[in-house]
């Protein structure tokens, strides 16, 4: 698939990865307006490119490349806080389905608690699995 921009008529290819999680999304993820799992998509497809979950580093993964860097901040900004994207609509399926693939497996939730500014707890939670070789980490 391929979009143009309005301003400069290039054409751009829509990232390989960004399609395929929204492809595969969709098959669990039922949200109220289509476009919502597409921004969650791109969102989560510029995570795992970025390995940061500062929204800055996305930007040069998101499909949209040639808005501007302020452009982008908004759509972010819009996404983050838009009511409309709940746990409800989209971790909680994404989590129910994840879980289920580990049934009869031995699972430890471990809390790692971390306090910002001496102001903010921010708690991570780690997902370890048979031997703790491996961990998934939100």
């Amino acid at each position: 698939m391929r979009y143009s921009s309005s301003s400069t008529k290039v054409l751009m290819q829509i990232p390989h990865l960004y399609l395929q999680l929204q492809q595969q999304m969709r098959q669990w993820i039922k949200p109220k307006d289509k476009r919502h799992l597409q921004g969650f998509a791109e969102a989560v497809a510029a995570i795992l490119q970025s390995g940061s979950a500062s929204l800055s580093h996305w930007l040069p993964y998101l499909s949209h490349r040639d808005c501007k860097a302020r452009s982008q901040m908004e759509r972010l900004n819009y996404f983050v806080h838009n009511p409309h994207i709940s746990a409800e609509t989209f971790y909680n399926p994404l989590l129910k389905h994840f879980l289920q693939a580990f049934a009869g497996a031995s699972l430890e939730l471990v809390l790692d608690t971390s306090m910002l500014w001496d102001k903010f707890c921010l708690i991570e939670v780690c997902l370890i699995w048979e031997d703790g070789r491996l961990a998934w980490r939100k």
